[in-house]
């Protein structure tokens, strides 16, 4: 699967995701909770469908996931404060 996302191109196949042509670094997590969100876009997903996909079976805490969150935020240039692509929805979960 290959979406634009503004600047940024993610490509499932290559296991990639560009902005402005530029190779991104993101942990493999990070890709991985990327590549949920956006198959599963616009839905909203809870926190615990989150950790059951990303984590099946193991303990987390929520800062493991808001830090993936916090990653991809970075490295795609959205803003929490003034979300454009990946969305926070209080007390449940996100969404793309």
């Amino acid at each position: 699967m290959r979406i634009q996302i503004g600047e940024c191109t993610f490509d499932s196949l290559r296991r990639e995701v560009r902005r402005a042509g530029e190779p991104v670094h993101l942990s493999p997590k990070a890709f991985e909770l990327l590549g949920v969100l956006l198959d599963l876009r616009p839905r909203a997903l809870s926190k615990d469908e989150l950790f059951e996909r990303l984590w099946p079976n193991t303990f987390v805490t929520e800062a493991s996931l808001a830090g993936l969150v916090a990653e991809i935020r970075r490295e795609i240039g959205d803003d929490a404060r003034d979300p454009r692509y990946l969305r926070t929805v209080h007390g449940y979960g996100y969404a793309f």
